[in-house]
């Protein structure tokens, strides 16, 4: 039996006579699923979606609203160097919480050692100084409320650049609040930038010191550690008046 040439109408006229079962069971299928589709409450689904949405975003407003609260009652420990009004050319280091919460076991790590007392106004004039090894930035502080601080003398600026140097110390301050620690806060001891600034002393130091003076003299005349001296001038008489209205 010899074979049955396949030629291009033959291969159509398969398709044609294929194609419409095919598309009587797509549309067969598509009527199934708009009838599913017809069936659903569209209405019960956009509630439970939308009650979904805002359960997720109520649920992020709180946890931003605790965090914010609690935010605001977190202690800030930073340690600074600041310039002395009273005193016109100390500069003293000043750790102070900033925040408005209790600061408990406050400690500093310094990136390298710092001098203690260094004084000296001009670097010509400074000497070395000893490092720092005891004091509230060495031992510790065991609380700070809020706005409270420690302050010590820390020198001048020719002795501080003297042993520091021009580079910034890098300082860590950590702390808890309660019994949870706290992220340690990063601060920079910077002297370099004093140069040049205004270190005159203020009205008020000097009233003070003057103040100081003239109570040191009234206790030392009172205490008689000072005579008090006296000059008396014996008052002209009469004769010697007229004396003096003739030559005038």
């Amino acid at each position: 039996m010899g074979a049955v040439p396949i030629t291009m109408s033959s291969l159509f006229a398969g398709f044609v006579t294929l194609c419409p079962s095919e598309i009587r069971m797509e549309n067969k299928a598509l009527e199934i699923i708009a009838s599913i589709l017809n069936s659903l409450d569209w209405s019960a689904w956009v509630t439970a979606i939308a009650t979904i949405v805002l359960a997720i975003l109520t649920f992020i407003y709180v946890r931003l609203t605790k965090k914010i609260l609690a935010s605001q009652s977190d202690p800030c420990v930073l340690l600074s160097v600041v310039h002395d009004e009273s005193r016109s050319s100390i500069l003293q280091l000043v750790a102070k919480n900033v925040g408005s919460g209790l600061a408990h076991d406050i400690s500093f790590e310094f990136s390298r050692p710092i001098p203690h007392r260094a004084f000296g106004i001009s670097i010509d004039q400074a000497k070395k100084a000893e490092d720092m090894k005891e004091g509230p930035f060495i031992d510790g502080i065991p609380a700070l409320g809020p706005g409270e601080e420690r302050k010590i003398d820390w020198g001048q600026y020719g002795g501080l650049i003297k042993n520091l140097g021009t580079e910034p110390v890098i300082v860590k301050c950590i702390f808890k609040k309660h019994e949870k620690r706290m992220p340690p806060v990063e601060c920079k001891l910077d002297v370099k930038s004093f140069e040049g600034t205004v270190a005159a002393e203020v009205p008020i130091a000097r009233i003070a010191r003057d103040i100081e003076k003239i109570s040191n003299n009234l206790h030392h005349l009172l205490t008689g550690f000072k005579k008090l001296k006296v000059e008396l001038v014996e008052p002209l008489k009469p004769d010697t008046e007229e004396k003096e209205d003739k030559k005038a």
